[in-house]
């Protein structure tokens, strides 16, 4: 299982914005991974489990982390400022509102459609290994990026017009 370290490490980074924090939540994943070690012993089940163990474990510190501010601020946030940015080939063009904007509405979308358009857009993976990392089938990976991207076009359609004829 350890030789998928440094795949791991790069997703989890990729999803907390900082390499300490990612060390936080791989030192979780190993841990739940020697006390729990997955019954496959295909390599290829055992990487989509560790994936799945990998973004469940991020997942529940990002939202943990977003608790802890709300509680501090007394108000909610859609997305902390110190949170992962989003790739520039995305927000290309668009000034800093717009990427505020952009970037609240992806942390609005469900879990599932979040973390498949991130795989699909930023990460350019295939949908089978969306899948594989989701736990779900292709088909349901393929849906997931379809309904995600579909909420953020109309939801940011107004942004992307802003932010042209400006």
């Amino acid at each position: 299982m350890e030789g998928f370290g440094p795949e791991l490490r790069a997703h989890v980074r990729r999803m907390m914005g900082s390499a300490d924090d990612a060390e936080d939540v791989l030192q979780r994943v190993w841990i739940t991974a020697h006390r729990r070690p997955p019954e496959a012993s295909e390599p290829g089940r055992v990487r989509s489990w560790l994936y799945r163990v990998a973004t469940n474990a991020a997942l529940d510190r990002l939202a943990a982390d977003r608790r802890r501010r709300t509680a501090l601020e007394g108000r909610p946030r859609a997305v902390a400022p110190d949170g992962p940015a989003a790739p520039d080939r995305i927000l290309e063009g668009l000034g800093p509102e717009g990427r505020r904007r952009v970037r609240e509405h992806v942390a609005r979308l469900p879990t599932k459609q979040r973390e498949a358009v991130w795989m699909r857009q930023v990460q350019e993976l295939p949908y089978d290994e969306i899948a594989g990392r989701l736990g779900c089938s292709e088909q349901s990976a393929r849906a997931n990026v379809y309904q995600g991207m579909k909420k953020l076009r109309a939801e940011l359609f107004d942004v992307w017009k802003q932010e042209v004829t400006s």
